[in-house]
């Protein structure tokens, strides 16, 4: 099993040699409740949490998204447009490897480039 999302966010901290109560203060939150949350106490904090403590530690705001097991706001959006088929989409590739699924991303997006052609022409 992988590592829980405190050990992450307390590894990457360390990476930045960056203090606890540092961190807390850079991104507006308490330093209990960070601290809380990198020893495994509290789970993920909000989706602003996540992205600013992503900017404090210089990293990819899709890293602590993923890390936290969460989809962004604008995904939740993009899925509540076509909640039927999107859930169908996830059923149908739900039992896919990573490569898999990679190969299966890589089709759609190549449908999607010759749909949106066709729309142009």
């Amino acid at each position: 099993m992988g590592q829980h999302f405190g050990i992450m966010l307390r590894n990457w901290r360390a990476e930045r040699k960056m203090g606890l109560r540092t961190l807390a203060d850079k991104v507006g939150m308490s330093f209990t409740y960070l601290a809380k949350i990198e020893r495994g106490e509290l789970g993920p904090p909000s989706e602003g949490l996540l992205l600013r403590l992503a900017r404090a530690l210089g990293r990819p705001s899709g890293e602590l998204l993923n890390a936290a097991k969460r989809l962004s706001a604008d995904m939740v959006r993009v899925a509540q447009r076509h909640p039927t088929r999107y859930a169908q989409l996830l059923r149908i590739t739900k039992d896919l490897s990573a490569e898999e699924l990679d190969s299966v991303i890589d089709l759609v997006g190549k449908e999607v480039i010759r749909i949106n052609r066709k729309k142009k022409d």
